[in-house]
């Protein structure tokens, strides 16, 4: 559910879309956002509504939240199980952004799930002729030994290529921002311990971006015709080891804090511990850290061809996620 604590008069302060290079299509139809209760989606919606679109949201649940929010935005209700309410939902839909994710169904549920969430949401769509299909899905090398977690992200853009709507991916790995689940994780872990053992995988390289840089790069490939049927790697400034990030959020906060690396490397156990020192659930905490293995940085940088604005670095993007405007966004719990 969301937290609200924005007046109308002050909330332009808190959009991201402000310096975007693209412009709004004035001649758009309606935008579908799924997964508009989660993180990325509520904190897109509003973008889209101020840049002029009409909007709808498909949430699986309905509430009187929704229109306290956003009262210019059509909410549809409907399960990515069930085709017939996809297909209400996607009724009169010219481009959906697709964003639903069954993470915290944890580690045996959630990749069969995904993937037929997919496969229903291409049928439906191409049903009701949808022009476009914009995917928010994650870094990896499919040749490698990814995790289960970071395969079925890639799997899932295969699923929903696999119809005739064009679809443009845009695949990110850490986003950070007050009330993601990878910001909570390590503001918390940050906060509450002295000393942090690291294994080994807490030493790959990762290329965190900001929320402000996701939702543009979103909106973005919504305003520009050419960026449709592609796929983009989006990340931030820094490529950086998960230890690094730790050690420069403890910088901002000015706290000395002892890294000792440390052979045990169980992710049950770390997930475990920090399921109990942190907000976010065991579940998606063990999910994030299987993917701590690999690699996740941009390869391809082409996105910048299309939309050629500087990423903040991670430092900023703490430091704004710290920040009392953004901790007052509207925001998942």
């Amino acid at each position: 559910m969301y937290k609200h604590s924005i007046t109308n008069t002050d909330k332009n302060k808190y959009l991201f879309c402000d310096n975007l290079p693209s412009r709004p299509l004035m001649n758009m139809g309606k935008v579908l956002v799924t997964g508009a209760s989660g993180y990325v989606g509520g904190k897109l919606v509003p973008e889209l509504i101020e840049r002029g679109y009409k909007v709808r949201i498909m949430v699986r649940e309905t509430s009187p939240v929704y229109k306290t929010l956003w009262p210019e935005v059509e909410v549809a209700v409907a399960d990515a199980s069930n085709q017939e309410q996809l297909k209400a939902a996607l009724d009169g839909i010219d481009t959906a952004y697709y964003l639903i994710h069954s993470l915290r169904l944890g580690l045996r549920g959630f990749e069969v799930a995904d993937i037929r969430a997919a496969a229903n949401f291409r049928k439906a769509a191409e049903e009701k002729h949808i022009k476009r299909i914009i995917y928010l899905g994650g870094l990896g090398d499919i040749r490698s030994s990814l995790s289960s977690h970071l395969r079925n992200r890639i799997e899932v853009a295969q699923e929903l290529k696999k119809g005739r709507v064009a679809v443009t991916v845009l695949r990110a790995a850490v986003i950070i921002g007050s009330g993601s689940a990878s910001y909570e994780i390590i503001q918390h872990l940050v906060k509450a311990v002295p000393i942090i053992a690291v294994p080994s995988w807490a030493r790959t390289k990762c290329q965190p971006i900001a929320i402000s840089d996701v939702i543009k790069y979103l909106v973005g490939v919504l305003e520009i015709s050419e960026t449709s049927g592609k796929s983009f790697d989006i990340g931030g400034r820094d490529i950086l080891t998960y230890e690094t990030m730790l050690k420069i959020f403890a910088s901002l906060l000015n706290k000395k804090m002892i890294f000792i690396p440390f052979p045990f490397s169980n992710i049950r156990f770390y997930a475990y511990c920090a399921s109990i020192l942190t907000p976010v659930s065991n579940p998606i905490i063990r999910c994030l850290m299987e993917g701590l293995k690999n690699d996740v940085i941009c390869l391809d940088e082409s996105i910048k061809s299309f939309l050629p604005f500087e990423p903040v670095s991670y430092r900023d993007a703490l430091v704004k996620a710290m920040s009392c405007g953004e901790q007052n966004r509207e925001k998942t719990i």
